[in-house]
């Protein structure tokens, strides 16, 4: 008796594991088989900094490699105990500091080294408006404040899609319909990272507030501004795509030292599309160049690579009091700073007053401690506190 029951359970569970899974294939969540064989079957609860062999990729080529040249006190000085001990336990890859143009400091941490591509996150929300003010200036987009539907017609019909416009999206106020959460094995976020249609995701999705009215921190917002971006890049060159666009305009007048990597939604005919939103693996070095252009204002080897006008209107705080176009700040603390953003950790941060800037990557972050602002993490000014140590000495 109890064999016989213990084999009908068996089927009965097998019978309900099946119906789950058709289920959750046949209600548009089959993205979840995906999100689960790259996070817990890999050992990690979420994505993490060395999953870009997950996706299919596209290469965001360098062409003239230019190393960046060492201060004369390059890491004279070891960082503070204090600082190690917590890069340490937040499995950090890499901690570097730039001053005046030049590495000041370096520590990677095993198996870490300068050489290892680490994935960027929300860094690349950064990137994206940067390419969308050089599409500007190239005349691929009429205008930072031109209507998503001049690219998006899809829009053309909805009440407050309408009168939303590409600068909108990029400070993160448009009113796109999206909830960030990068725990929930089904929702929007979770899709967009591991589906295979990163355009219908996002273009799935309606405006639920006024255009301008309220900030609401969004990948979906940014994977918006990449399908205009790829559509603008597409319309003059249909065989282009983000990625060369992002090598010709950044990647290689920047010299940047080595070929990074974008990870797509998915393969086929049309090659997938960049996940504009999240998903560039280059080296902390190369992440490093990103804020020296920024804190140079754009110029680059004598030249004007990105309007300095654009640049500042990226790092002035718009609705949120800390948040400018796809740029984190604090221009009340002590050493005031900016800086990208990533998931778990990654940051590039720029202190203008003492020409630093220092980037952070690793696997994990306490998103728990807060800052004086109550907004931007602790840590953030802990290691703009290290930096401005490390450079004073």
């Amino acid at each position: 008796m109890v064999k016989k029951f213990m084999k009908r359970l068996l089927w009965v569970l097998i019978g309900l594991l099946v119906l789950a899974a058709l289920t959750i294939q046949l209600t548009g969540h089959g993205y979840f088989w995906k999100a689960l064989s790259a996070t817990y079957l890999q050992g990690h609860s979420t994505a993490h900094i060395d999953d870009a062999g997950n996706f299919a990729q596209r290469k965001i080529a360098t062409a003239q490699p230019l190393a960046w040249e060492k201060d004369v006190a390059f890491n004279k000085e070891p960082l503070s105990s204090a600082t190690l001990s917590y890069l340490q336990q937040y499995k950090s890859a890499a901690f570097v500091v730039a001053k005046n143009g030049k590495l000041l400091h370096e520590t990677y941490f095993s198996p870490y080294t300068e050489s290892s591509k680490t994935n960027s996150f929300s860094i690349a929300k950064t990137v994206t408006t940067m390419q969308v003010g050089l599409a500007v200036q190239q005349g691929l987009i009429p205008s930072f404040d031109a209507p998503i539907t001049q690219f998006l017609p899809e829009y053309a019909n909805n009440a407050r899609g309408a009168k939303a416009t590409i600068s909108q999206l990029s400070a993160m106020k448009a009113g796109h319909d999206w909830t960030e959460n990068y725990k929930l094995p089904f929702n929007v976020t979770t899709n967009l990272y591991f589906g295979t249609d990163a355009e219908k995701a996002v273009l799935g999705q309606d405006f639920e507030r006024e255009p301008g009215s309220e900030f609401e921190y969004s990948s979906g917002s940014t994977q918006v501004l990449g399908v205009i971006l790829k559509r603008a890049i597409q319309k003059k060159n249909p065989q282009s795509n983000v990625s060369e666009h992002l090598s010709q305009s950044l990647w290689q007048p920047l010299g940047m030292e080595k070929d990074a990597i974008y990870t797509l939604d998915r393969t086929g005919e049309d090659g997938g599309m960049e996940r504009t939103y999240c998903c560039i693996f280059a080296t902390a070095r190369d992440y490093a160049k990103l804020g020296q252009l920024l804190l140079q204002d754009g110029q680059w080897d004598g030249k004007q690579l990105l309007d300095k006008a654009f640049i500042e209107r990226m790092r002035k705080p718009d609705l949120q009091p800390y948040y400018g176009h796809s740029l984190w700040m604090d221009w009340t603390y002590k050493h005031p700073f900016y800086s990208l953003q990533g998931h778990q950790g990654q940051y590039v941060i720029v202190v203008p007053s003492l020409q630093l800037v220092v980037v952070r990557l690793g696997q994990f972050r306490n998103k728990a401690l807060l800052g004086p602002n109550n907004v931007i993490p602790l840590e953030v000014y802990n290691f703009v506190d290290e930096a401005v140590r490390l450079a004073k000495l």
